[in-house]
């Protein structure tokens, strides 16, 4: 993979993860790094950079889970994620 087509597939890969942070935003869930990875189908450090390329800096967990995972404010995510994959809708509010 050439560094032209990296952040690309970065945004492709993360952007299939946005369906689930959706449901867990409907749900008032947060969501948990572990998941990211295993429905982005991304490693640890790839998702680090993505998240890195999306927030301009990575952003900080809400609180690590009893177990030590991450945890994030599914709310937080959704939108500057959806932005940097160009899925805008999961950006516009519709009521």
């Amino acid at each position: 993979m050439s560094k032209a087509t990296f952040p690309k597939k970065l945004k492709a890969q993360i952007a299939l993860s946005l369906p689930m942070i959706d449901r867990n935003i409907k749900s008032k869930a947060n969501t948990s790094r572990q998941q990211l990875l295993k429905t982005s189908g991304l490693n640890d450090n790839q998702l680090q950079f993505a998240l890195k390329l999306a927030f301009g800096k990575a952003p900080k967990p809400v609180y690590k889970s009893p177990t030590g995972g991450k945890m994030y404010d599914s709310v937080a995510l959704l939108k500057p994620i959806a932005k940097w994959c160009g899925m805008w809708g999961y950006v516009v509010d519709v009521d």
